[in-house]
């Protein structure tokens, strides 16, 4: 292989297994009890994940191997971590019913596990779609990019003003909404349904655009602006209550726009178990036939 052709596919490679640090920065963090650095090391990961995409595409160098790679730190960054930031969380606060084990919190193991379940059925699904089944300018479903991302975003938020945790130290930058706003307590004890409601979205085919998918100037304008504060204050790790809104409106809008337009109604999303691509008949794995074979050996078919 060439030595220029090695480091033109290495480098997105390389920038999808570093974003993978940050999940794991973010699970060593939740682990530690330390949950505002593992919210933003997801956020640091959403912030990442659109780097080797365009890297890719900018030095000519998308292969299968990054998209595998890719679906790998997803779903770490975006499943697994965010899952389990909530679990530690959660169950640590004396003042929540998850604290002492019993039913509350075996519902709240159940909702981190469905959560990362369905983040990862919804990444191997894409995964084996053919690429001319892919469709360019809409979501089907959640993207777990985003739903990692509004997870990690509003847990900053709601520690920022978290009358508990927060009161005398508290972190990103001053409180924009003031010091009279408080997270109530009620807010923790439901976030395990986010998580359950955040997998479903994920794994659904509800239609959403994909953001910079329009051709008015004004708003586009708009949308670049938001996505550079984003990182901006997201690089910073300040002022949170800032970064949610993009994210927040813009799942809020299009979840209500996908059921009431006839246009995104009218569009057949991929199939649910799609088949295999590249011209492989498809065979259920019960069908399969039970042969042993020796290593040296060509496998049947």
């Amino acid at each position: 292989m060439q030595v220029s052709r090695f480091f033109r596919y290495l480098a997105p490679n390389l920038i999808t297994l570093s974003s993978m640090i940050f999940g794991l920065v973010s699970l060593w963090s939740s682990h530690n009890g330390d949950t505002p650095l593992a919210a933003w090391m997801i956020i640091y990961a959403v912030l990442t994940d659109r780097l080797d995409g365009l890297t890719a595409r900018a030095l000519k160098a998308t292969s299968e191997l990054g998209m595998q790679l890719d679906s790998f730190a997803d779903a770490l960054n975006f499943g697994i971590a965010p899952a389990y930031m909530l679990l530690c969380y959660l169950e640590r606060r004396p003042d929540l019913p998850y604290h002492d084990g019993g039913t509350a919190h075996y519902l709240l193991f159940a909702a981190a596990g469905t959560y990362m379940l369905c983040a990862i059925f919804r990444l191997a699904r894409y995964n084996i779609i053919a690429d001319d089944e892919i469709p360019t300018k809409i979501f089907f479903g959640f993207p777990t990019t985003l739903t990692g991302g509004l997870i990690a975003i509003w847990m900053l938020v709601l520690l920022k003003y978290d009358p508990i945790q927060w009161s005398t130290a508290p972190f990103g930058g001053a409180r924009l909404f003031g010091d009279h706003l408080q997270t109530p307590l009620n807010v923790w004890k439901y976030l395990p349904i986010a998580l359950v409601v955040g997998g479903y979205l994920m794994a659904s085919s509800l239609p959403m655009p994909k953001v910079g998918m329009t051709k008015n100037k004004i708003v586009g304008f708009s949308l670049l602006a938001l996505v550079a504060i984003g990182y901006v204050c997201g690089f910073a790790m300040h002022y949170p209550e800032i970064c949610f809104w993009m994210p927040t409106g813009w799942a809020l809008i299009f979840l209500i726009w996908g059921q009431v337009s006839s246009t995104a109604r009218g569009m057949a999303p991929p199939a649910l178990f799609p088949k295999k691509k590249d011209g492989h008949l498809e065979r259920a794995q019960e069908d399969l036939p039970d042969v042993v074979f020796d290593e040296n050996q060509s496998p049947p078919g």
